[in-house]
């Protein structure tokens, strides 16, 4: 199938510009062509050239890479008291992440990795997408999360690998790469939803950590840890992770190590948002609420610092957090913008073309360019000066994985309009 996009904006994620009467061929899947800059005779002569069998007329809407989620729970669905996730049954959890991750495609995000499932579940969603048995994004998933043997992991039944020692992390990674993880997640520090975690506390050894790295190195395979604690953070640095989650109470020392490193930080600023918002009115724990009042102003602190030193940044919502719901993804990037962390350009930038190097997979996707996969939305308004034209469903018309339209509220024209 020749598809092509027509009278489009255009932002390719590479930089904060928008190119004008931009037109793009999609075949085999892939961007095989982008022209910018059109007159009418000029299109009707490429539209010859072309020879598409459907023609999608963006009428002056704006194309651009679809998001991706670089951190995220898909079979958390946002519960105010995540112990109530415990709750529902393993097959009843698979069956609504399935349809959230539908949700999370339908607002405009096409690629998520998977920060940490209950018993696999994640491993099993991703099947469902890539047999196409559901529509979802491209999902990287990493299984459970390998940590130490620890108070506060019995909240999250079937999250954690509690593992302790060299050799005993080595057995929790491969076990996640047995599983099919894509990557490992491997907790450096305490967490803010255990209770009994103490957020800023060291956790695994710096060896421990290595052994992870080791295990994910031999298949070419990626690592995030969970950092808030500025020790943490150097500790994974050290052990050679790729990415930092979190970086609440980073220092800059932990910064320059980042950028000597070429280690991205998820900085995951939505949970914070929705917490403070509801609170313990609205059956947040109260645990939570009381870390939260610790760690937020430090947080964004921190990130402002890391932004100024050239930290490289890329976008995770953490979405299956209380009141983080999945389909909500996108208002990651209205918070970020909205702290004063960055302008809506730099961060739809941070969205898609550094998320995709964060993921590792900038090869494929992350910026429209010829040769790319043709992961893309089409967005009416223009959210690189108005933030918040990318956070409502309603203005994302137009969904395209692989080259495949997964939605639609496009007029289809016919071909010999051009």
């Amino acid at each position: 199938m020749r598809r092509v996009l027509v009278n489009g904006r255009l932002f390719d994620g590479n930089e904060t510009v928008v190119k004008q009467n931009a037109a793009l061929l999609i075949e085999g899947g892939k961007i095989a062509e982008i022209e910018i800059e059109l007159a009418d005779e000029d299109l009707r002569h490429l539209m010859d050239k072309w020879s598409a069998e459907e023609v999608y007329d963006l009428d002056g809407s704006l194309v651009m890479p679809g998001l991706i989620d670089s951190h995220i729970h898909l079979d958390m669905h946002g519960m105010a008291d995540t112990y109530d996730e415990n709750l529902i049954e393993d097959k009843l959890r698979s069956i609504r992440a399935a349809k959230e991750m539908e949700k999370t495609l339908f607002s405009g995000v096409t690629t998520v990795r998977n920060c940490g499932s209950v018993n696999w579940i994640d491993i099993t969603v991703k099947e469902a997408v890539e047999k196409e048995i559901i529509a979802g994004p491209r999902i990287l998933t990493s299984g459970k999360i390998i940590c130490i043997t620890s108070a506060g992991t019995e909240y999250f039944d079937g999250l954690y690998r509690e593992a302790d020692g060299y050799d005993g992390f080595k057995e929790a990674a491969r076990e996640q790469l047995k599983m099919g993880a894509d990557l490992l997640k491997i907790m450096a520090t305490g967490a803010i939803m255990n209770p009994g975690g103490v957020p800023g506390a060291t956790q695994p050894d710096i060896e421990e950590i290595k052994a992870v790295v080791e295990e994910a190195n031999k298949l070419d395979k990626k690592v995030a840890a969970h950092a808030h604690g500025a020790e943490g953070m150097k500790n994974a640095i050290n052990a050679g992770v790729d990415t930092i989650e979190h970086g609440t109470f980073a220092d800059d020392e932990a910064h320059r190590m980042m950028i000597e490193h070429d280690i991205y930080l998820v900085p995951t600023l939505a949970p914070d948002y929705y917490m403070a918002r509801h609170g313990k009115a609205g059956g947040v724990a109260p645990f939570m609420i009381e870390k939260l009042k610790e760690k937020r102003i430090s947080r964004i602190k921190a990130l402002h610092r890391a932004v100024e030193s050239g930290v490289k940044i890329a976008v995770g919502s953490d979405a299956g957090t209380p009141y983080n719901y999945h389909m909500n993804n996108p208002n990651e990037l209205m918070v970020l913008v909205k702290e004063g962390i960055m302008g809506p350009g730099r961060a739809l930038v941070c969205a898609t073309r550094n998320s995709s190097r964060a993921c590792g997979l900038d090869k494929e996707v992350g910026t429209l360019e010829e040769g790319k996969l043709a992961d893309l939305i089409v967005v009416k308004g223009n959210p690189l000066e108005q933030i918040e034209d990318i956070t409502s469903e309603e203005n994302i018309v137009l969904v395209m994985k692989e080259g495949n339209v997964y939605k639609n509220r496009l007029n289809e024209k016919d071909k010999s309009n051009y």
